[in-house]
């Protein structure tokens, strides 16, 4: 178990979430310009909406770390270990932005945590299929690649959901199905999906 918080550097991932948290509190009014391609404008892109990055980046890089022959060939519940760390990762982070949008009335947070779980969720589904370096510069550019592709006459695209109001409910099932499905391909050994592949080469 010790090992496994060492190399998954799970203190600071702990200490990303809070400061993700805490400046998702203090950030509500500040705005990131994005140029925007189609138009020539700029969209303000909240600055909580991206701070969900730091801790998911660090989450991969966590998990990265790991000596994958290794585990594969110990214990099958190390997978698991991961699954359940980010699972909570994403209660915490759901839990704690809508505490402070109650308690501060900054409703950007609960936005905040909707991009934690689609960006939590996209990381793992493209893992398996690039790796981890690609995967983490994709996700820390995928906001900024909607606010330059999904904004036509200032508003996001419906699948742009890391640009919608905090009101959104088609942004946060996009986000919520994101986080749930990638959580299950992180709790499924790789081995399985090549079973699967050679089963069914049709697919």
């Amino acid at each position: 178990m010790d090992w496994w918080l060492r190399v998954r550097r799970v203190p600071a991932v702990g200490v990303g979430l809070a400061v993700c948290l805490a400046f998702g509190a203090l950030a509500d009014s500040i705005q990131v310009p994005v140029p925007v391609v189609v138009g020539g404008l700029s969209f303000p892109l909240p600055l909580p909406f991206l701070l969900p990055l730091v801790p998911v980046c660090l989450i991969l890089y966590g998990q990265a770390r790991g000596d994958a022959a290794v585990e594969r060939t110990a214990v099958r519940a190390m997978r698991l270990w991961d699954a359940g760390f980010m699972a909570l990762c994403a209660a915490l982070v759901l839990a704690g932005g809508q505490l402070i949008s109650v308690m501060t009335n900054q409703v950007l947070a609960v936005g905040m945590a909707r991009n934690f779980l689609g960006y939590l969720g996209v990381a793992l589904l493209l893992r398996p299929l690039a790796g981890p370096h690609v995967t983490t510069a994709a996700v820390a550019l995928f906001p900024i690649a909607c606010a330059g592709f999904g904004v036509h006459g200032g508003t996001p695209s419906r699948w742009a959901w890391p640009l919608h109001e905090v009101g959104s409910v088609a942004g946060f099932a996009q986000a919520a199905v994101l986080g749930a499905v990638g959580l299950v391909v992180a709790a499924v050994p790789h081995a399985d999906f090549r079973r699967l592949r050679a089963a069914h080469p049709e697919a």
